[in-house]
């Protein structure tokens, strides 16, 4: 029976392959989606085995080596200095590194080597306490434009006391780690954007394994007619739909690995990606696909019911697809799911807060789904009460069968979730204050009276104009006139306080700009893969209903029906469900970003331009799903009154 199944997909015809392929195209759009989520997740680990060991736990006992790792600025890029005594030089060294730096020793990264050849030595060079020795390799680093320095001091350099926001850590081995904030914070916000793609995804794969059912339901139900067994209609139908599936998601997997050099150039934590980091292992890869495949058999085998039971009402559509009202519960359900959750997120541990957020995220996206069939049923009852022929097949169409219905709408009602959620998030960040980045803050270990006439001392000599504005007795505060000397001052002023690092208000919180901006344009990724996969389920869903029921467009269209009546209907089944469903799904996304900031927020401006361009991207989305399958609605009723 599978080479059967097997041959009947392949003598088919075009609209058999057609079928096929729209079935195809979902599944390797959704699949590498999927991939790419995962991609992330496993790029962020990969990134913490290469620079956890600036983060070590501290020695308990006698130490190898004391480590600090500060921030420093030039040319307006953050430079990672770490600052390394060893004290057992015989130890381990940190990834990267051939050997612990003895004092004097400059490792750069290969992105540092070539800022330290474009720019002056004044600007930055002077800042080191010697030449380049060598450099830093890829083991040892976040990403391949990252910009680090590993310093070789003594274990009294100025550089373990002079004042900064980071401490000095005694370290027994670079092996022995522990998650930063940073990432543990990035983990947390990926996890929570993984959600945001993942069940859209998980929709268009098992919507894109029901595509056509109608049609398989067709041939099956024949089958079982002329005598064929229980098992071998299973048989048929599982073995057409998952070889496609399978197929399509291994195309799926070389998608995404073909895309990553394009992926690893999006910027995350201050920059891009190593390639190969944004390319889960083939461990990883080989679960997706039989995963994929599973799904593809489950949602098979899940319409075979009414083949089994009744193929003849099956053959004579006299089988009504219903939706209940208890779905309502499952709704209730996922409102009380996320109160627990907002209460968990104030006590849980923060490693644990992606993935608890995750769960209300995920508990509010099936909320949307569980109430969409039932929108579209009340949006057919609606329809079919109003005047014009296509409102009645418009309303007929939507409550024959809800859940079909709600599919092609289902891929936008979710990404007008996501926007809802992002909107007033997206608002907020983008309301945040920047820092002053032309005073640089100069702060000495001790107080040094005479400092400030030595800054102004050795500016002037230099030829560096500035502006000393009063500081405080702990602080020396200058802004250059030019800001194109910023890195000569900072360099020089750093030199009269060895080990002190040279900062201004915005090099302090750049992790924070950093942050904001990822934030942001974390947010329009998550709503361009959403959007994409959206489009797809809509494209893809719109063309399979046309297909499927395409023996009742042609009686209508026999019995005198203008096509352009038809194309009315469709729109309107469209439309109908999609602005309720859109309109709760908003309501819902709002909802779920409500304990992290004022729902009013979406009323900022770049909240309202959100949510427009997500209004103007959906609306544009049906129009091109309905304009695509047009041809193929006007190729299937221009057929004869025989059953396809």
């Amino acid at each position: 029976m599978i080479g059967l199944s097997l041959r009947l997909l392949r003598l088919g015809g075009r609209r058999a392959w057609a079928a096929a392929g729209l079935v195809g195209a979902g599944v390797a759009v959704a699949t590498a989606l999927l991939m790419t989520a995962l991609g992330a997740l496993h790029g962020l680990d990969q990134r913490e085995l290469r620079t956890g060991w600036r983060t070590p736990v501290a020695a308990q006992g006698d130490p190898v080596a004391q480590l600090r790792v500060r921030t420093d600025h030039a040319a307006g890029l953050p430079i990672v200095q770490v600052d390394l005594a060893a004290l057992d030089a015989a130890a381990a060294p940190p990834p990267g590194l051939p050997r612990l730096p003895a004092p004097g020793e400059v490792w750069v990264s290969p992105a540092l080597a070539d800022l330290l050849h474009a720019l002056p030595a004044d600007a930055l060079a002077e800042r080191y306490p010697g030449p380049v020795t060598g450099e830093v390799g890829d083991a040892g680093l976040q990403r391949p434009d990252e910009l680090v320095a590993v310093l070789g001091r003594a274990p009294d350099d100025p550089a373990f006391t002079a004042p900064g926001d980071s401490d000095v850590l005694p370290v027994a081995a670079f092996d022995r780690v522990e998650a930063s904030s940073d990432a543990l914070l990035y983990r947390s916000l990926t996890i929570v954007a993984v959600a945001l793609v993942v069940f859209p995804v998980a929709g268009l794969l098992g919507a894109s394994a029901r595509l056509t059912a109608t049609r398989r339901a067709d041939r099956l139900a024949t089958l079982r007619l002329l005598g064929a067994s229980t098992r071998q209609v299973t048989t048929v139908a599982v073995a057409e739909t998952t070889a496609v599936a399978t197929a399509a998601a291994a195309v799926g997997v070389v998608l995404e690995w073909a895309c990553a050099p394009l992926l690893a150039r999006i910027p995350l934590a201050g920059g891009g990606w190593f390639t190969a980091d944004l390319r889960p292992s083939w461990m990883v890869a080989v679960p997706v696909v039989l995963g994929v495949g599973a799904l593809a058999t489950l949602s098979a085998i899940g319409g075979l019911r009414r083949v089994v039971v009744s193929p003849l009402g099956v053959v004579r559509r006299q089988v009504p697809q219903r939706v209940r009202w208890i779905r309502l519960l499952g709704v209730a359900a996922a409102l009380v799911v996320f109160g627990i959750v907002n209460a968990a997120l104030r006590t849980v541990d923060v490693s644990a807060v992606g993935l608890v957020l995750a769960a209300g995220v995920l508990a509010l996206f099936g909320a949307c789904v569980l109430i969409g069939p039932l929108v579209v049923r009340v949006a057919g009852a609606w329809l079919v009460r109003r005047d014009g022929a296509a409102s009645v097949i418009a309303g007929r169409r939507l409550l024959d069968d809800p859940r079909a219905a709600f599919r092609p709408v289902a891929g936008l009602t979710l990404a007008v979730f996501v926007a809802g959620f992002l909107a007033p998030l997206t608002a907020a960040v983008s309301g945040l204050s920047t820092e002053d980045t032309t005073t640089l803050h100069l702060r000495p270990a001790v107080v040094a009276p005479d400092l400030r006439d030595r800054a102004e001392q050795e500016l002037g000599a230099a030829g560096i104009a500035a502006f000393l504005p009063p500081g405080t007795a702990d602080e020396v505060l200058v802004r250059p006139g030019d800001p194109a000397v910023l890195d000569r001052a900072r360099t020089l002023l750093g030199a009269l306080v060895p080990g002190t690092l040279v900062q201004t208000e915005a090099d302090r919180a750049a992790d924070q700009a950093v942050l904001v901006g990822d934030m942001r344009r974390g947010a329009f990724v998550v709503l361009i893969g959403t959007f994409l996969v959206a489009a797809t389920a809509t494209g893809t869903a719109a063309a399979a209903r046309v297909l499927d029921h395409r023996h009742t467009l042609r009686l209508l269209r026999l019995a005198g029906t203008p096509v352009q009546v038809l194309e009315s209907a469709r729109a309107r089944e469209t439309a109908a469900p999609l602005l309720v469903n859109g309109a709760i799904a908003l309501g819902l996304g709002l909802f779920c970003a409500s304990p992290f900031v004022a729902v009013s927020a979406v009323a900022a401006p770049s909240g309202l331009v959100l949510l427009g361009v997500v209004l103007l991207a959906g609306t544009a989305t049906v129009a091109a799903a309905t304009a695509a399958s047009r041809p193929l609605l006007r190729a299937v009723t221009a057929a004869d009154g025989s059953r396809g």
